[in-house]
């Protein structure tokens, strides 16, 4: 059970989309900062490596090794199917001024209530002060 309720936690915390799935990588993909060809590789995920991933076009957003990035989606490949992510753990903002509002501002990535929509400038942290 506690290993549920950290997976769920996890999920939305590092992903910040409403739906997440798990995916194996297909071979040795680069783990980027940005989701985009040009962003910074942070690292190398090993082919055959189960992910948990919320996709997006043509980019899936993932943590590997405790590294938080995104990966190509045409790397990857669909164990399960989309899930709500709903339940104890789940914390969702819908914008700064709503954290902002229950005293949760800013919020770092990996914490409850983090999303990159959120996450203006990249660096991990939500709705900090000029965002």
């Amino acid at each position: 059970m506690r290993h549920l309720a950290l997976l769920l936690a996890l999920s939305v915390t590092l992903l910040g989309m409403s739906e997440a799935a798990t995916a194996l990588t297909t071979t040795p993909v680069n783990l980027r900062r940005a989701p985009s060809e040009a962003g910074r590789i942070l690292g190398v995920v090993p082919g055959n490596t189960l992910l948990l991933v919320a996709c997006q076009g043509q980019w899936c957003r993932t943590t590997y090794a405790g590294q938080a990035g995104y990966v190509a989606r045409s790397f990857v490949r669909p164990v399960t199917g989309s899930a709500r992510l709903t339940g104890p753990g789940a914390v969702y903002y819908r914008s700064c001024a709503a954290m902002r509002a229950a005293n949760a501002a800013p919020v770092r990535l990996g914490k409850p209530g983090y999303r990159t929509a959120l996450d203006r400038n990249g660096n991990g942290v939500a709705c900090e002060n000029g965002e």
